[in-house]
């Protein structure tokens, strides 16, 4: 069987290895040779695995310095480094291993290329967040976690063997070694985090399922709030993890739908063992699963998206959270900016479901409250190939604009239909369809300029800096949807929770301390790596925290309800930008 402390260990040789292979010259220089990587190698991988006391730092410290003495005298040859495509070779025998556990030998190919090429690039060797990000990945793809382990353990098995033998070829060894300029103390650190990592790996982990919407009509969103959520996971477990346990996310489509929900949630609690889901992106799915799975399961639920008013009145045993404020928040936003803009009849096209019922019914009471009209509520379903039906009702009369309360998968057909067939030009949006890409696709940037909609989100604050410049590092790409933040601020309440409840699969306990580590009173702490691990050091020391967000304060009400401002933002120069304005009802 499968050691999973030696995978720890491995896991870290792997990466100091390819990390000394990707930084092969043909000029040596001083620093460690054969001797020094043989012992990092062996010694982690053999020796320290073994060993009763544990000590692995006390075993490599005494290898390097029994070996600096000769290995310094050594002058290797210079062979050429070995690269990832002839690690990757040795990785056939985990696609042999990995098929019988139903895994095409494509998913394999891509989930440990994607393991080896980012390790050979790593600067920081965190290995755990590569394995995690492959299994997101695949987790997207429908891969269960059994399967992805499997993968792992294979491809970790099969890459071990091709380091030994480099670590074996003296001469290629001591050329990688003596290029990188590795100290016996660097040698030594290297050591500390294989054995940081290897006992977290015998804790239990804090197991988290991600419900997103990886088809469907909010796929793309779902990349970005997966990103976000795995970002958190990784900031726990580089601040230490929950009392040394690592957190361990696994992401599962829900296609928007409430049967697919269901059935994915089920899969999370009742297969993966999840102590809490981060999810759903859709408020109709955040209840059926909450009715359904959560609530019966007593599973604390927790979404950074779904913002239907209804959610606050379920009758739910206090297990369902958000940390995206409810619409009767942006209905109201809605409603003053139509009035604002001098419209004074409005047609409204709404997604048939919770969130798109209760933003609408929010949005009516507002405006007519301030004196509007509201001419049409029509309601449409996801993926017709043509809403003309529904748009000659919406806009009966001539409205002043078109309220347009969907999902992107839904606006890029009939956004289009309304421009091309002189339905509407003059439209209000809101957070659904608050993304670039399916305008892009219908070409729609100059007809729709100047256009407004609102969003959850507030103005910048140093929390916010910092998760947006952490995910930048982290991606390559900026934060560009809703949402994005209060997924990651989920994330990490969850992780603080099970810290000050003192447990990682005990859901009942970590709902309970849920608002402790969210709301005042207590040490303010924020997002970040520094942010948690300071957190982390202060709920060990029995102190009280009160965690203030990415996505702003996130204080938690006696609904699970979260209060927080709603942005204005607009369609200009081709993009979509902030005006500026952060509105309260």
């Amino acid at each position: 069987m499968f050691d999973i402390r030696r995978a720890g260990v491995l896991a870290l040789a792997l990466a100091a290895v390819l990390a000394l292979a990707a930084g092969c010259s043909d000029s040596p220089s001083q620093g460690v040779t054969a001797a020094e990587v043989d012992s990092i190698v062996q010694r982690i991988t053999d020796e320290a695995v073994a060993s009763d006391d544990r000590d692995i730092e006390g075993m490599v410290a005494r290898a390097v310095e029994a070996s600096v003495e000769r290995a310094m005298m050594e002058q290797p040859s210079s062979p050429p480094p070995m690269s990832a495509e002839e690690i990757q070779r040795t990785v056939e025998a985990a696609v042999a291993a990995a098929t019988s556990e139903g895994v095409t030998a494509d998913q394999i190919d891509s989930i440990v290329g994607r393991i080896i090429d980012e390790a050979v690039t790593s600067d920081d060797r965190d290995i755990e967040g590569m394995v995690a990000r492959a299994v997101e990945e695949a987790a997207g793809d429908q891969i269960t976690a059994a399967q992805v382990t499997s993968i792992v353990n294979a491809s970790l098995k099969a890459t071990n063997e091709a380091i030994e033998d480099v670590a074996t070829d003296s001469a290629a060894a001591a050329a990688a070694a003596a290029s990188a300029q590795m100290s016996a103390q660097e040698a030594v650190m290297i050591a500390k985090e294989a054995q940081m990592a290897s006992e977290r790996m015998e804790l239990e982990p804090l197991i988290v399922g991600n419900l997103n919407g990886f088809t469907g009509p909010l796929t793309e969103f779902a990349t970005p709030l997966r990103n976000s959520v795995e970002l958190a996971a990784s900031h726990v477990n580089r601040a230490g993890g929950i009392g040394g346990a690592s957190m361990l996310i696994i992401s599962r489509d829900t296609a928007v739908s409430p049967v697919q929900g269901v059935d994915s949630a089920r899969a999370l609690v009742d297969v993966e063992n999840s102590v809490a889901i981060v999810g759903a992106l859709s408020s109709g799915v955040t209840i059926a699963v909450a009715q359904s799975v959560t609530i019966p399961k007593e599973r604390l639920l927790i979404s950074g998206a779904s913002t239907a008013p209804a959610i606050t009145v379920l009758e739910d045993n206090d297990y369902v959270f958000r940390t995206a404020p409810s619409d009767a928040a942006q209905g109201i936003v809605l409603g003053g900016l139509a009035n604002e803009q001098g419209y004074k009849t409005a047609g409204v096209m709404y997604i048939n479901n919770a969130y798109g019922e209760g933003l609408t019914d929010q949005f009516e009471k507002t405006f007519s409250a301030l004196g509007g009209t509201v001419t049409a509520k029509v309601a449409h379903e996801d993926a017709q190939p043509t809403y003309a039906s529904e748009l000659g009702k919406a806009t009966e009369g001539d409205p002043d604009v078109l309220v347009t309360i969907s999902y992107p998968g839904q606006a890029k057909v009939y956004i289009r239909e309304a421009l091309e067939g002189d339905y509407a030009d003059t439209f209000l949006f809101v957070d659904g369809v608050k993304g670039s890409d399916w305008i892009e696709e219908i070409s729609g940037w100059d007809s729709l300029e100047g256009t407004l909609g609102t969003a959850p989100g507030g103005p910048d604050r140093p929390e916010k800096t910092v998760f947006e410049s952490a995910y930048l590092n982290a991606f390559g790409y900026p934060v560009s949807h809703p949402f994005m933040a209060e997924h990651y601020d989920a994330t990490v309440l969850v992780a603080l929770a099970a810290a000050k409840a003192g447990s990682t699969t005990d859901s009942a306990a970590i709902r309970d301390a849920l608002r402790e580590v969210a709301n005042a009173p207590g040490e303010v702490v924020g997002p970040g790596r520094d942010g948690i691990a300071r957190a982390f050091s202060l709920i060990a020391d029995g102190r009280d925290i009160n965690y203030e967000g990415a996505s702003g304060v996130v204080d938690i009400d006696e609904n699970g309800d979260v209060f927080g401002p709603i942005e204005i933002w607009k369609v200009e120069g081709g993009a979509i930008v902030s005006t500026g304005r952060f509105e309260l009802p």
